[in-house]
């Protein structure tokens, strides 16, 4: 019901939004009213409405702006979004006599689209923000990791300080060593986790903290892109490390192999395009490979080659990218070429 008013509403504001268009069943597109999208162009169509789960979202691939819809219908017509919330939100025993009785209204509370936890800069610092001689930027750097790429991670002076942001949870948390932070935002922005990575040897290379129970930890989900500027669709891979994602462009990581998550997403399953580490030897890696081709995934099979990750590759003076896009396959060629590898 509440994806039907959200799809009512837009098409009540179809006429305000330059260039308006449905593009899919349920994408439509339109030029951004928020940066105004190409001052050069006037074909430029970068704004976004699309579906996630029962609801209605909004994003410019200009000015990277991503909310609610009702987030964007308040901006651009409050009295509209008042009616909007009135039969949103109201069941039969709240409903007000009429519109104008809204302010007198109790809402039930449901979390904005921007409301994220506490932020993750008060317990630490990003990346671009410490100078070289700081212990994560020399570790990223030491990986090859673009400068672009700092602004992605932090550094945390004190693991337990983590504990800020969900103390019901991570109270008790007492590591007091300096860590690298991996944020982790679902697809409207909200930081849902962290990974953080151990920089001095700790025996415990990695330390999860998961703030939401409905969302899945997936890194770079916020940033991904499902259209090039032509509307194309665009292949999104899907990498096991999240620092090995940061060198292939419009991906994401499932830190691990808990590919298993994809499903519980809103990414179509003939974009995706699972990339696993090149262990030929590793037991699980090949189980899920095998399995993931049985459901009709596309999959990078390497060729015989060293490194056994995407980090790796890069240090070892390699660029996989080419690699990546010359050794994708699906169905029986997968298979075959799958047959192959194991034997490297």
């Amino acid at each position: 019901m509440s994806l039907t008013i959200d799809i009512s509403y837009l098409k009540q504001i179809s006429h305000r939004l330059p260039r308006f268009k449905q593009k899919g069943d349920f994408l439509w597109n339109c030029r951004c009213i928020i940066c105004g999208d190409s001052k050069k162009k006037k074909t430029k169509l970068r704004g976004y409405f699309f579906r996630q789960r029962n609801d209605l979202f909004y994003k410019c691939h200009n000015c990277d702006a991503s909310m609610h819809f009702g987030t964007f219908l308040k901006d651009i017509d409050p009295d509209l979004y008042r009616q909007y919330v009135f039969e949103r939100y109201t069941d039969g025993e709240q409903r007000p006599k009429s519109v104008r009785d809204f302010d007198k209204l109790v809402v039930p509370q449901t979390t904005p689209i921007f409301d994220t936890l506490p932020s993750l800069d008060e317990v630490a610092t990003r990346l671009d923000r410490l100078p070289d001689t700081n212990e994560a930027v020399q570790y990223c750097l030491a990986r090859s990791i673009d400068r672009k790429n700092f602004v992605k991670l932090y550094y945390i002076a004190h693991t337990k300080d983590i504990a800020r942001l969900a103390p019901e949870k991570y109270g008790t948390m007492a590591s007091e060593e300096p860590r690298l932070v991996l944020p982790f935002y679902n697809e409207r922005g909200k930081l849902t986790g962290v990974a953080m990575r151990a920089l001095r040897g700790e025996a415990l290379r990695y330390i999860n903290a998961k703030f939401t129970e409905d969302d899945c930890l997936i890194f770079g989900l916020q940033d991904v892109d499902r259209l090039d500027q032509e509307f194309n669709p665009l292949p999104i891979y899907v990498l096991e490390g999240p620092l090995d994602s940061l060198f292939i462009p419009n991906s994401i990581a499932v830190a691990g192999v808990g590919f298993g998550k994809l499903d519980k997403l809103n990414l179509p399953k003939e974009q995706l395009c699972l990339i696993f580490d090149n262990e030929p030897r590793n037991r699980d890696v090949c189980r899920l490979m095998e399995q993931y081709i049985g459901l009709g995934y596309q999959i990078v099979v390497w060729p015989c080659m060293e490194g056994k990750d995407i980090n790796e590759m890069i240090l070892n003076g390699v660029e996989p990218v080419p690699i990546i896009k010359a050794n994708t396959y699906s169905g029986m060629m997968a298979m075959a070429k799958f047959t192959e590898w194991r034997k490297c």
